[in-house]
């Protein structure tokens, strides 16, 4: 021990790729971890996005006791912004104890003053730090897959099992598998955000996704007449799987294929032996929100917490504010070629 030097006192740091298992060895062995702790989406994020990841993390005597996963961004029409994390659903600090949340995040938000970030965003956090900003419109939908088959089709409601059935008796089919179905999965996902007039994901999101996960990845397919007309990413961590995204064109959505999707899914991750499953986060009130209520009839709220700096009202950078309207209703109506062009360069400049 060094001179001076107290025992068990907590040190914060940068990680860097040498603390990379080290991380992962934390964050499996730690309750309250999601699959977005995992140290791998610092890569994900960082060849797909092109944003500066910092990862934070605390030790005691070279023991890791908690860790704090973000990124850097930064674009021309919006400022700059600390995240934890972007398009994941999950985020903040996962440690032994607050104290030692209070420290990562004060360390993050020194960062984050020093690169003139608007705001620092924590998303999902499971333990709320005292004196930050607040969002509570968003849910998780979770569903315990430990009963088994039977048990978790009777736990939904009556209309989510018919449009299922009505699915099946229209003779949509469905299928899991792996990368090799990532065009497939790409082809209707972006189809389906230009026609919701969002800029889509880059493709290379999800090949980096699988790259990195390999097996703790997988695609679902929804078909009529062979040809994919909905699909979803399945991530599994541990005894856990969810699905992140999901899409399906919107000409067919009469004949039922989400349904269909999800259920397959589910089915899937039953004989994975995974014992949650998450429907992904919604904001109260829409539509994905009244969806997922009819198989999970419990939501989990989320917090987000928010040091903001140089903005007073909390960011509203989604397709519901109203000053988006005309730039949607524009989207909407180009060629998918070119919004497939163009929507990776914005929405990887966005939180």
């Amino acid at each position: 021990m060094k001179t001076g030097q107290k025992a068990n006192e907590v040190k914060t740091r940068f990680a860097s790729s040498d603390d990379a298992a080290a991380w992962n060895d934390y964050v499996d062995s730690s309750s309250g971890h999601t699959y977005g702790h995992r140290w791998q989406w610092r890569d994900i994020l960082r060849e797909s996005f092109g944003v500066v990841p910092y990862y934070f993390l605390a030790e005691t005597d070279g023991r890791i006791v908690g860790v704090l996963p973000t990124v850097f961004m930064k674009s021309m029409l919006f400022g700059k912004f600390l995240v934890s994390l972007p398009w994941l659903d999950y985020g903040g600090p996962l440690t032994d104890n607050p104290r030692i949340s209070s420290l990562l995040v004060d360390k993050a938000s020194s960062l984050a003053r020093e690169k003139n970030c608007r705001f620092f965003e924590m998303r999902a956090i499971r333990d709320r730090l005292e004196g930050l900003v607040e969002k509570t419109d968003k849910f998780s939908f979770f569903l315990d897959l430990t009963k088994g088959e039977e048990a978790v089709w009777k736990s939904f409601n009556a209309k989510a099992r018919n449009q299922v059935r009505k699915a099946v008796k229209l003779g949509l089919t469905a299928e899991v598998g792996g990368a090799e179905l990532i065009n497939n999965f790409y082809r209707i996902f972006s189809y389906n955000m230009r026609d919701l007039g969002t800029p889509v994901w880059p493709k290379s999101l999800f090949t980096e996704i699988f790259r990195r996960f390999g097996r703790d990845a997988n695609i679902a397919l929804v078909k009529l007449d062979n040809n994919p007309i909905a699909a979803g990413l399945i991530i599994h961590y541990r005894n856990y799987s969810g699905v992140p995204s999901a899409s399906a064109y919107r000409k067919y959505i009469n004949l039922c294929p989400n349904n269909l999707l999800y259920w397959a899914i589910i089915k899937y991750c039953i004989e994975r032996g995974s014992r949650t499953f998450d429907f992904g986060r919604s904001s109260l009130g829409s539509g994905t929100y009244h969806f997922k209520k009819q198989w999970v009839k419990d939501p989990e709220k989320q917090i987000w917490q928010y040091h903001l700096y140089s903005i007073d009202n909390l960011p509203e950078l989604n397709p519901n504010n109203p000053k988006f309207k005309t730039a949607i209703a524009v989207w909407r109506r180009l060629p998918l070629m070119l919004t497939n062009f163009l929507g990776p360069r914005i929405v990887t400049k966005i939180p």
